[in-house]
């Protein structure tokens, strides 16, 4: 393991993409900075005993951000366009505001090596509010020429134990989705996007300027539930939700789905992410590492 001296700063650090990132970090040897508005909540507590540094601080106090990036060698930022369980159209015009904001300090300041984890789906021309937001932010980090790796995770994994979580009828697994049968869905760990976001500043000299699309996994809906129903013992069916369903309930996420209908996601090279991480979980992999059941 490498000893590192300058630490990394993890904006985002309590979330679930910026949580795997400290960790995967700590474990290769870098300090790390987590900014926190809270310091006393329980994810950074278990931050702080983890062995990072607490920035208390918030994303709209550009003198925190400042306190906390200077001295830092490199940042990773990650930022959520979410209110509550829905997209707000005003969060997602802050989300942007405070992703360019934090670019341009990033050039100010002189740092070495920004990871944004942005979004796969991001310049694709979707039409689709919080997509071009992030796009926004990857132009920023390009107009000012960051020394800088901009990660697109795909759909995650985790959200089969969440948001996707297959419910039983019977002796039936029913997964639904608001996804064609026949469309391939790339799908990436949570844990891993954080691996390789630790990767990406272990080793700079292969992931500085790039941009990089983060699978794990590319299965149809019904490939998912025969995986998800042979680990829980039941017989998988799918459903698909139709799109006016979601959108009554939220309408970014109804654009999303049926821009994602229409233009699939491009292929993914598997075999050259594998080759930068062997430890690469595909779905049976997070199964078994999380342990999922129905």
């Amino acid at each position: 393991m490498t000893a590192h001296t300058a630490p990394i700063l993890v904006i985002g650090a309590t979330g679930r993409q910026g949580g795997a990132t400290a960790t995967a970090l700590l474990e290769r040897g870098w300090p790390v900075r987590a900014f926190v508005r809270d310091p006393e909540a329980p994810k950074a507590v278990a931050l702080r005993a983890a062995g990072a540094e607490l920035m208390v601080g918030d994303l709209d106090d550009e003198d925190s951000l400042r306190k906390a990036m200077d001295g830092t060698h490199g940042v990773f930022l990650m930022l959520t366009m979410m209110s509550g369980v829905n997209i707000s159209l005003a969060a997602v015009a802050d989300e942007e505001r405070r992703g360019r904001r934090i670019a341009e300090l990033a050039g100010e300041l002189g740092i070495e090596h920004l990871v944004y984890s942005s979004l796969s789906g991001a310049g694709t021309d979707s039409g689709i509010e919080y997509y071009r937001s992030k796009e926004r932010i990857e132009e920023r980090i390009r107009e000012l020429a960051l020394p800088a790796t901009i990660l697109r995770p795909v759909l995650f994994m985790d959200n089969f134990a969440t948001y996707n979580k297959p419910t039983r009828d019977g002796d039936d697994l029913v997964l639904a989705l608001a996804v064609a049968p026949e469309i391939p869905m790339p799908l990436i760990a949570i844990n891993d996007i954080g691996r390789f976001a630790a990767i990406a500043f272990d080793r700079p000299e292969e992931f500085l300027g790039r941009t990089v699309v983060l699978a794990g996994d590319v299965l149809t809906p019904p490939q998912i539930a025969e995986i998800l129903g042979r680990a829980a013992g039941l017989t998988p069916r799918t459903v698909q939700i139709p799109i006016e369903q979601i959108r009554a309930f939220d309408e970014q996420v109804a654009k999303m789905f049926a821009h994602f209908n229409t233009h699939p996601q491009a292929p993914v090279d598997l075999g050259a992410l594998r080759a930068a991480y062997p430890e690469l979980l595909d779905l049976n992999g997070w199964l078994r590492a999380t342990d999922w059941n129905i």
